[in-house]
């Protein structure tokens, strides 16, 4: 096998001249059969064209004859649509105080603004008039018009006025976010206006300014009023403040002795990395310097400059290779040679009887790579036995 590596082995400017040429050779058999490709294309006969260009148009008309009997087809146009709150209704007369779902659905009225009827209540709200039916942003005026004449306000309305009229107890402060039922109730709220704040407060609402307590519309505006220089906001912060950060703290380890578990304390080191660079120092037959860590392939530049200041390195284990018996095999199996740069080591042993120092390799021109081959080889090579 290295006889016949050694009848193919060419200098640099062999294998350039060996490219060249295969580049011309194929430039050359390309560019002919460009040549009978485009002739051929000249040559070539269009024959029944009209017989084509007939039968395209032939289906044009068919097309053009199917697309106007589907027009006809799906011009259909369906009726338009009643505006909402212009449907006909059948009111009677009812209480919307008390009237259930069903009531309003006897009447005919929209289910948009069924529920809102609903909600409303549900939520504390009260029609103390006729007027206030109006509050009902789905319901539409023409609605609103057919049913007036229907609504039925009980007795109720009176007490809510004797109510209303009665004198509210002197404010203190009072926050609305945090108060209980008990200190609305001595505030003097009434009971339909407590259940609208409670239930804003349980779906998550806040208060953050006076008047978004006035924006709670079982309220009357003279209660907002009366309490509203006692109303206290007390602001939460919205942070936390930050824990001061601790940098984590690594332990220097020898990295011609570490295993895995001690290359993986750095961050960004994990058991792939780990493994990486003891492979790396394997092959090499050890570190002579830390910056060889930073040769692992992949590694990130930041991730080796953190950890550099926590490594040693202990040359004196480092395996060494004489280069008087190393076979190609031995001297190519190192990380920092490759074959042909042994070939040449091996073959001026042969040719002068030996190597008498290491520095002698300077005078290979396969070292001389622009690479630093010989600087960073050298620790790794010998002339005498171990």
């Amino acid at each position: 096998m290295n006889r016949l590596r050694d009848f193919f082995y060419y200098t640099r400017q062999e294998q350039i001249g060996v490219l060249c040429l295969l580049v011309v050779l194929l430039l050359i058999i390309g560019g002919r059969y460009c040549l009978n490709h485009y002739n051929a294309m000249d040559s070539a006969i269009l024959v029944d064209w009209e017989f084509d260009v007939a039968a395209f148009e032939q289906g044009l008309s068919i097309h053009k004859e199917e697309e106007r009997a589907s027009n006809q087809y799906y011009n259909y146009k369906a009726p338009p649509k009643k505006p909402f709150g212009t449907e006909k209704i059948e009111p009677f007369p009812f209480d919307p105080n008390i009237a259930s779902r069903e009531v309003y659905e006897m009447m005919g009225l929209p289910d948009k603004t069924i529920k809102s009827l609903v909600n409303y209540r549900a939520k504390g709200g009260y029609f103390n008039t006729k007027e206030s039916l109006q509050k009902i942003y789905t319901l539409s005026d023409q609605h609103y018009k057919a049913l007036y004449p229907y609504i039925r306000i009980e007795e109720k309305e009176d007490e809510a006025l004797e109510e209303k009229n009665q004198p509210l107890p002197p404010p203190f402060d009072f926050d609305p976010n945090t108060v209980s039922i008990d200190t609305f109730e001595q505030l003097g709220l009434q009971p339909n206006t407590i259940r609208s704040i409670l239930n804003y407060r349980k779906k998550g609402g806040k208060f953050r300014t006076k008047e978004d307590f006035k924006k709670i519309y079982t309220l009357p505006a003279e209660t907002y009023a009366h309490l509203e220089a006692n109303i206290k906001i007390v602001r939460v912060p919205k942070f936390n403040p930050k824990p001061k950060y601790t940098p984590k703290a690594y332990y220097k380890i020898d990295i011609n002795t570490a295993e895995v578990k001690d290359f993986q304390q750095f961050k960004g080191i994990g058991p792939a990395f780990a493994k990486r660079i003891i492979k790396m120092r394997k092959g090499l037959g050890g570190f002579v310097r830390t910056a060889q860590v930073g040769e692992v392939y992949l590694l990130p530049d930041s991730t080796f400059q953190l950890m550099q200041p926590y490594l040693n390195c202990d040359v004196q284990a480092v395996k060494k290779i004489n280069i008087n018996t190393a076979s190609i095999e031995e001297l190519k199996a190192h990380p920092y040679l490759n074959w042909y740069q042994a070939k040449a080591i091996v073959q001026y042993r042969v040719e002068n009887g030996g190597w008498k120092s290491v520095e002698l390799l300077q005078i290979l021109p396969e070292l001389d790579d622009g690479r630093q081959t010989f600087e960073k080889v050298q620790p790794y090579l010998t002339v005498k036995e171990e």
